[in-house]
């Protein structure tokens, strides 16, 4: 995985949400390249199924530069090509029942870290079932909900885990929310 051309893919980078991902990876502090105080600048580069709104938005965050992959989510081999040249894909195409399994299948057979922003609890708990193993034996990390919708939930659990330790001095073993 140290030979691979990319260190992150950003596979859905011109819809909504991947445009603010991508806004945020295009900051000063992680893509200029030219910058004297990062000795290991991020090497990345955007993917998804239309080049022109890719180079678009590309051009209007002022980074034209930034490589694009086409890769399309019914179509299994271009997802194991843009796999293949990444260290980590990091996904922002939903919803993930309809266009996320085939990229996991993708990420676990090239050997790639997966990363989403999937809410979608079933599907996940399908992938894991799928995948877990897998995804062990070839040392990747396969990491859903990686965004906004797991935000409140975990902040939730943490703010209770300090609570109860401030309280009874201990963690709590289980945490229901519903």
């Amino acid at each position: 995985m140290h030979t691979r051309q990319y260190d992150l893919i950003l596979w859905g980078a011109s819809g909504f949400t991947g445009r603010l991902v991508a806004e945020y990876l295009t900051s000063a502090s992680l893509s200029d390249h030219t910058s004297a105080s990062l000795s290991n600048p991020l090497n990345w580069a955007v993917a998804g199924r239309n080049r022109e709104k890719l180079q678009e938005m590309l051009n209007e965050l002022g980074h034209p530069q930034i490589p694009i992959i086409i890769a399309d989510g019914f179509n299994k081999n271009s997802l194991l090509a843009m796999a293949a040249q990444a260290k980590v894909v990091c996904t922002t195409v939903g919803p993930y029942t309809q266009y996320g399994s085939l990229l996991v299948e993708a990420c676990v057979s090239s050997r790639t870290h997966y990363c989403d922003l999937s809410g979608e609890a079933g599907w996940m708990r399908q992938m894991i079932d799928r995948y877990h193993q897998a995804a062990k034996d070839a040392k990747i990390k396969i990491v859903h909900s990686c965004g906004f919708d797991s935000i409140p939930s975990d902040m939730g659990v943490y703010f209770l885990q300090k609570e109860i330790h401030k309280q009874y001095g201990v963690y709590a073993t289980h945490i229901k929310t519903s």
